[in-house]
């Protein structure tokens, strides 16, 4: 697509440079008015010549290309936006935590993880409240694989679950 529009560029201005040298040799008289007309309709045909060569099917192939480019890259980028969203880490934290707990065979249930930006600019987990009674190893594991020290795990029975 550059390389044809350079080409259109570097015909008109040919095209015109031949047309001025052209106007400044010729003498005044009914001979210039003549090159002038001429002159008016080469530089006519180089500005409009792209669009008399346009293939109109190789225009509609690329214009298709382009929208199925787009859309490719608009549903990348909303990819990319839900893995960002906080709300929905939030989530993929807490069904981890209860398949980690259910494994350990820890009853939970319910887990609550919370998030803030770290410096770093990717979200990572703060707090994490568990609805169960308090389990030292599934403690450990939230230290270990999701860096929630003990200080940041709240603990709650049942009688303390939130509705």
């Amino acid at each position: 697509m550059t390389g044809t529009l350079r080409e259109w560029v570097m015909g008109l201005s040919a095209a015109a440079l031949v047309c001025a040298i052209a106007m400044e040799l010729t003498p005044k008289g009914a001979v210039k008015g003549v090159l002038r007309m001429v002159c008016g309709m080469v530089l006519a045909a180089a500005l409009l010549g792209p669009l008399l060569r346009l293939d109109l099917e190789d225009y509609a192939l690329r214009l298709a290309q382009s929208r199925e480019t787009a859309a490719r890259v608009v549903g990348a980028a909303e990819e990319t936006a839900a893995r960002l969203d906080r709300r929905s880490i939030e989530r993929e934290l807490e069904a981890y935590c209860l398949e980690e707990a259910e494994r350990r065979g820890a009853a939970l249930s319910g887990v609550t993880v919370t998030l803030r930006w770290s410096t770093e600019g990717v979200w990572v987990p703060e707090t994490v409240a568990l609805d169960g009674a308090y389990d030292a190893g599934l403690s450990a594991w939230l230290t270990a694989e999701l860096g929630v020290g003990p200080a940041a795990q709240t603990w709650r029975t049942d009688e303390e679950a939130e509705p």
